[in-house]
């Protein structure tokens, strides 16, 4: 907690309140701790906006992998999504990434087993 005398007594001035001997301002220290305010705003900004482009990602509901597309081909399947990665072919998609680092590691297991 700070001291409501802080701003009021000169440099090695004893504050009456708390006994705390006043230092003197020093305009170094606070342009470091501007400049780890502004790294550390800088780097929660690159995580929010990793995070925004997680949730619009189009995951496949059998692996979990991002490598989905449209289905191409005739007009009918216009809804079908495409995975390049295990061959799912259908409207189900997830976009939740967290689901699908899930998926994709109960996909990795199960396919190291069927290869055993």
């Amino acid at each position: 907690m700070k001291c409501t005398y802080d701003k009021q007594i000169q440099p090695h001035q004893r504050c009456p309140l708390c006994g705390k001997v006043a230092q003197e301002f020093d305009s170094e220290v606070l342009g470091t701790l501007f400049m780890k305010k502004w790294t550390c705003k800088k780097e929660s900004k690159k995580a929010e906006a990793i995070e925004r482009m997680l949730k619009r990602a189009k995951y496949c509901p059998r692996c979990g992998s991002a490598k989905v597309f449209w289905a191409h081909g005739l007009p009918q399947m216009w809804s079908l999504w495409d995975c390049r990665n295990c061959g799912y072919r259908g409207a189900l998609i997830i976009e939740d990434g967290k689901a699908a680092a899930k998926l994709r590691k109960d996909y990795q297991r199960i396919k190291k087993g069927v290869q055993k």
